[in-house]
């Protein structure tokens, strides 16, 4: 739950890569690889690799199925000041599910490389197949974007990667990655990172008790516009679409750190030059713009207490009006969620409490959506919902690691999805409907989630996994993975 870079309420931390996270995971490909922490060891100058001699082969077959931390790559480049690896991976993951079974065999890459403490480089790149029953495969969490059907199995590829400068208290980076925003066991309510991999340009800056950070990235639209009369150019006919994200961060006291900043969707039109100002209020900006783009903003606190808790809270308003921010109107939309992560010996604790309003991420338009390639980037678990979740991350033994989530879930109908368009469902009543809290079909949820993390020898890592989900009756689904990475 909690990173290796320690709290984010601390400076000299990133708005980009927050303290509390779920660890549980679904799949040994699900994490977003920004979070891998790369070590370069230390090695004379020159080329590396096993391939010199018989004897080294055998010395790296043998190494890899030694228990500890890896000793080599596949190849290795030492130049001071530079120094670069390449490892390359493979795996197979097995899916048990209620509709169906299935498993996932892939391979891939990941190159890491810098240029003194300066500039860094990484690349993340898989390629696999999904085989078995493909109707419940096609729901597997790995399928956040474009994939291909054959007639007996689904090809699937992913690449993630960034070039940055880091400096001190400051970095430049362009990539292609994910985000989240803000402290969450749950799922952001800011901006989560259960979605596909999308391009950005990021920055950030701390100067004395401050720290800005700033975010332009492009999105996949959910689906194309129809402006052709050639069936074939439209189905490929996405239209442009942009998220921009900016924050101020400050920090009063060293264990406490309050923050605040905005996010906007919007496309159909090329990149705004209005949302590269990150001095300005975007939100003011958008009304000159005549409106048409989708507004989000949101605040923070983070703050350190006694014995290394963390105590958070977030809100994100997507729509208010001032005269009626106290009342049932419908665009009142806005999500709450607070929560305490705290260690307990080896092991870390976390509960979370998130409300999110009807109709909050909803908007009108195909490329103002809050979501990238059909999949929400605000709350993961939707609108119209309260959620209770407890989560334990406990290390069993040096080399076996439980996470394990617990939730609980109370939904309404009505307003639950970011797909809602809200000018059809209050055509002509804009300024005068309501919506309440669980309107629509009430139901309960809960949900548990458990992975184990076992990495069996220096190359080699196994995840076990279990998720189960209550509405009408339960659902299951288990995972057993195995990973060779050199």
């Amino acid at each position: 739950m909690i990173s290796p870079l320690g709290a984010q309420s601390r400076r000299g931390q990133s708005t980009f890569r927050s303290s509390i996270r779920s660890q549980v995971r679904h799949s040994l490909l699900s994490s977003p690889d920004h979070l891998y922490e790369h070590d370069f060891a230390e090695m004379d100058e020159g080329l590396h690799h096993p391939f010199v001699s018989w004897s080294k082969i055998g010395n790296s077959l043998y190494e890899a199925f030694l228990p500890g931390a890896p000793r080599s790559n596949l190849l290795s480049y030492r130049h001071d000041p530079f120094a670069a690896d390449l490892q390359i991976l493979a795996g197979y993951e097995a899916s048990l599910n209620d509709p169906g079974d299935y498993g996932f065999l892939y391979k891939g890459w990941r190159i890491n490389a810098k240029y003194s403490d300066y500039l860094r480089l990484r690349t993340y790149w898989y390629n696999g197949a999904f085989y078995g029953d493909l109707d419940a495969a096609e729901s597997d969490p790995l399928i956040d974007g474009y994939y291909k059907r054959f007639d007996k199995h689904i090809q699937l590829d992913n690449l993630s990667g960034e070039f940055g400068f880091y400096k001190d208290k400051y970095h430049l980076a362009l990539g292609r990655g994910r985000f989240q925003i803000g402290n969450s066991i749950s799922g952001s309510i800011i901006l989560n990172d259960r979605v596909n991999d999308y391009a950005f340009l990021k920055a950030e800056a701390e100067i004395g008790i401050f720290r800005f950070s700033f975010m332009h990235a492009s999105l996949m639209a959910d689906s194309t516009y129809a402006i052709h009369d050639n069936p074939h150019i439209d189905s490929r006919h996405y239209p442009d679409k942009f998220i921009a994200l900016h924050q101020l961060s400050f920090f009063p006291w060293e264990n406490t750190e309050f923050f605040a900043g905005e996010t906007v969707v919007y496309g159909n039109r090329s990149m705004d030059l209005n949302y590269l100002m990150p001095n300005s209020f975007w939100r003011s900006v958008e009304h000159d713009l005549w409106d048409r783009d989708n507004m989000l903003v949101y605040g923070g606190v983070n703050h350190r207490l006694p014995g290394d808790a963390l105590l958070y809270a977030q809100i994100a308003l997507d729509e208010f009006s001032y005269g009626k921010f106290f009342s049932s109107w419908w665009g009142n939309k806005y999500a709450l969620q607070s929560g305490i992560s705290f260690p307990l010996g080896a092991s870390t604790l976390g509960f979370e409490a998130t409300a999110v309003r009807p109709y909050t991420y909803a908007h009108f338009t195909n490329h103002t959506m809050y979501s990238h390639d059909r999949r929400s980037l605000g709350y993961p678990h939707g609108s119209n919902v309260l959620d209770l979740s407890f989560e334990a991350n406990i290390p069993l033994m040096p080399y076996l690691i439980l996470d394990s989530q617990i939730s609980w879930r109370k939904r309404g109908s009505k307003g639950d999805s970011w797909q809602d368009n809200y000018h059809d469902i209050f055509g002509g009543q804009i300024d005068e409907a309501n919506a309440y809290w669980f309107d629509g079909e009430q139901s309960q949820e809960y949900q548990i989630q458990s992975s184990i993390l076992f990495p069996l020898m220096a190359h080699h890592d196994i995840l076990l996994t279990h998720d189960s989900l209550k509405t009408n009756g339960w659902d299951h689904r288990i995972v057993a993975a195995w990973q060779f990475k050199f």
